[in-house]
This record gives C-alpha cells, sequence and structure tokens, in this order.
C-alpha cells in the first residue's frame, strides 16, 4: 500500500526523512509550515515537495477530500504543554489548528487510514489529548500511545515524548493492533534498531523482540525531562550497547570549531551547565534556545582530558559563592582549560538522527539552525513508529 501523505506542522522536514529512513512507497501529498525558516530548510532539502505556507485552519473539507490522502504525520506547538508556554492547553490559540484538523477527521467520509502524532511529555495529560482520543474513538480508529526516548535506542540523547499511532479499522484488515487508553502506564513496544545510513552514527545490531523491549521499559519514565548534571550515566536504557557521544561529533578536520567555544561571559555559568564530554553516553534534550540559552537549553561538551580538578568540587565552589563574577584569575583558568564548547548543529543534527544527506541552506545564522532543530524531532524513532504503525495491514 502506497502511503499518500499530508505532513502537517513540516518544520525542517523530520517527518518526511523518517519516511524516506522507512524504505516504504510512499507520497508527499502536501506538506505545510508557517515557518519561513523552517520552510526555507524544508524546500531545500525536498524541492519537489509540494510545500505550502498557511494556517492550518485554513485546510477545508473540500481541499482535504480532493488532496485523497490516506496518512496524516503531524508534529503540532508543544508550547501550549509545556511549563514556558503557560500550559495552557486547548485554550491556547497555538492549539487551534490541530483541533481544526481533529474536526475534519470526524466530517471526512473516507478518513485517513494512518495517523501519528509527536508532542512533549506532558501531552499525555492534557485536554487537548483527551479530545484527540474522542475523536478517534468517534472515527472508529485503533490507536497506540507511547512516551518513548532515543536512549531506549542507545542514542545518547534525552529527548522524552509523547507519540501515538492510529489506524482506521474500516481499512484494517488485521485489528490485532494494541490500544492502550491509561495515558499513566504508556510502554515503547517497538524494537531497536539494525540499520542506518546516519552520517557519524552506528546503530544496534539488535533482534531484540517488541516484547522484551516493553519489559525493559516498564518502570516509570517520569524523570525523563529534567536538566540531568555532569556524568550522570545511570539511566536503565543506557549499557555497554549504547553508543558515545563522539560517534556523532565532529572533527575539527571537517569543521573549524572557533565559533562554538563559550565565552568567558558564559563560562562564569558553568554551575548551570550540562557538562558531558564524548565518551558519555548521554546528553539532555537541545532545544529552540540553544546556542544563546545555558540552563536546561542543551548539553556542552568538554574537549579536554587534561584535568586536574574535580568538576563536581569546582561546582560546588560555585554554588557557595555569593557572586560569580567576583571569581579570581585562577579559577576562570580552570574552566578555560576544559575548552567547553557547543554542540555544532550538525552534531545536533546527528543526535535527532538526521541522515547525511540532510543539510541547511546558504544564509542561516547558527541561532536559526539550533532554533529549527530544537524544533524538530528524533527522525530514527519516529521511522520505527512509521514502520510499527504500517507492518500489519
Amino acid at each position: 500500500m502506497k502511503l499518500k501523505v499530508l505532513e502537517l506542522y513540516s518544520g525542517i522536514g523530520g517527518m518526511h526523512f523518517a519516511l524516506k529512513e522507512s524504505h516504504l512507497e510512499y507520497e508527499i501529498v502536501l506538506a505545510i509550515d508557517i515557518n519561513t525558516t523552517a520552510n526555507k530548510v524544508y524546500k531545500h532539502n525536498f524541492a519537489d515537495t509540494n510545500l505550502q505556507s498557511f494556517g492550518i485552519e485554513k485546510l477545508s473539507l473540500k481541499m482535504l477530500e480532493d488532496l485523497q490522502i490516506n496518512t496524516i504525520l503531524m508534529s503540532p506547538p508543544c508550547q501550549p504543554f509545556t511549563r514556558v508556554g503557560k500550559k495552557r492547553d486547548c485554550h491556547d490559540v497555538r492549539t487551534k489548528s490541530f483541533l481544526h484538523i481533529l474536526d475534519l477527521i470526524k466530517l471526512i467520509k473516507v478518513k485517513p487510514v494512518y495517523i501519528l502524532v509527536e508532542n512533549v511529555k506532558g501531552f499525555e495529560t492534557s485536554e487537548t489529548r483527551g479530545q484527540l482520543i474522542e475523536c478517534l474513538k468517534y472515527c472508529n480508529y485503533t490507536y497506540q500511545e507511547f512516551l518513548l526516548t532515543p536512549l531506549q535506542f542507545g542514542i545518547p540523547n534525552s529527548r522524552l515524548r509523547y507519540y501515538l499511532t492510529a489506524k482506521w479499522n474500516q481499512a484494517v484488515k488485521n485489528t490485532n493492533f494494541l490500544v492502550n487508553d491509561n495515558s499513566e502506564s504508556l510502554k515503547p513496544i517497538c524494537a531497536r534498531a539494525q540499520s542506518s545510513d546516519l552520517q557519524g552514527v552506528k546503530t544496534q545490531d539488535s533482534q531484540q523482540s517488541s516484547d522484551s523491549l516493553q519489559n525493559e521499559a516498564k518502570s516509570s519514565l517520569k524523570d525523563f525531562g529534567r536538566n540531568m548534571r555532569y556524568c550522570e550515566e545511570d539511566d536503565k536504557f543506557i549499557n555497554d550497547k549504547s553508543l558515545s557521544l563522539s560517534e556523532y561529533m565532529e572533527t575539527s578536520d571537517n569543521i573549524d570549531l572557533q565559533d562554538y567555544w563559550l565565552s568567558d561571559k558564559e563560562l562564569r555559568m558553568f554551575v548551570i551547565m550540562d557538562v558531558v564530554y564524548p565518551e558519555l553516553k548521554k546528553s539532555i534534550c537541545f532545544t529552540k534556545r540553544y546556542g544563546h540559552y545555558i540552563e536546561g537549553a542543551g548539553s556542552v561538551v568538554q574537549m579536554s582530558s587534561d584535568i586536574q580538578v574535580s568538576l563536581i568540587d569546582l561546582k560546588h565552589q560555585a554554588v557557595n559563592s555569593l557572586n560569580r563574577n567576583e571569581w579570581g584569575e585562577s579559577e576562570m583558568e580552570i574552566l578555560r582549560n576544559l575548552h567547553l564548547r557547543y554542540f555544532t548543529p550538525r552534531e545536533v543534527a546527528n543526535l535527532l538522527c538526521f541522515p547525511k544527506d540532510f543539510s541547511f541552506p546558504d544564509g542561516l545564522t547558527k541561532v536559526q539552525k539550533y532554533r529549527v532543530l530544537g524544533n524538530s524531532l528524533n527522525v530514527f524513532v519516529v521511522t520505527q513508529l512509521i514502520q510499527f504503525m504500517t507492518k500489519i495491514l
């Protein structure tokens, strides 16, 4: 069955790349996003795709019917479900377009066979999620919900996200699709990676079954999403098969790293940084504020291994200091010798599992690149879900 896809909130093309990596037969009939920078990146990578820039609320029932799509992939705005976005949920104007799509799904006679939704952790307890489930039940869909992080697939980045896959029962020949209506016990059930064409990325050659991965994740995922601190590597998903950050990093031979070193002003904020080094198997979630905001926006990487002082002790010293501006030259020299830098946009893209042929158009600033990456998704995780969603039809 060829997937004829409507890609909503298409961003820089994360869903499109996931489809491409899934090796399924597909056609993106229409992609929609209003972010001009994201659209530039999308069009740069998928020049032949029908990408439109207009508010999704303007998508009418007749337009949807005329598209004759059988699949909707969407990653609605996450701000209404985050603390930073004040958690206004379905009352947030940014949720309006998603609720409009739910109304269209109810109205259209021949419904999409497949629906995939991605959003932040927190969506699973929202009123909007309740309206999504109500719509799916009303329209006779079978659905499965997930809370998944790339750490579960051996990828050294913590990015816990809510996912939902749904199938229209009228089109499904085999309906033994697991239904989960309990948002507090969402379990990942898709299998680990077996191959990939990512730049600088090796994936697991594992035949681990869905059942065993589900058992592996039985304990609560509630702690994911906190700002992980230095050298914390004790999470249940990290093991000897997990990959290190070095597998995803560029070398000075490939790029001038001078622009990514932290300034003295940024180093004075050392106490609130998540500092990692290339051998670690974990980094925190990269957000759209990365590169110009320190706390909770993403990890910074320590490039020096010749350190004569405990970084934990140094953090304690900073916490006990009444004013970090009073740090002397000796303390600052210690921090400079750590050789701390930001991950490059290409490295962040690697950790999000964008393939090696993904690139940015000329003219984008670092801030713009970090912003659109922070608003994107993990391509590999979505690839697994697309394959899982379509495998029994």
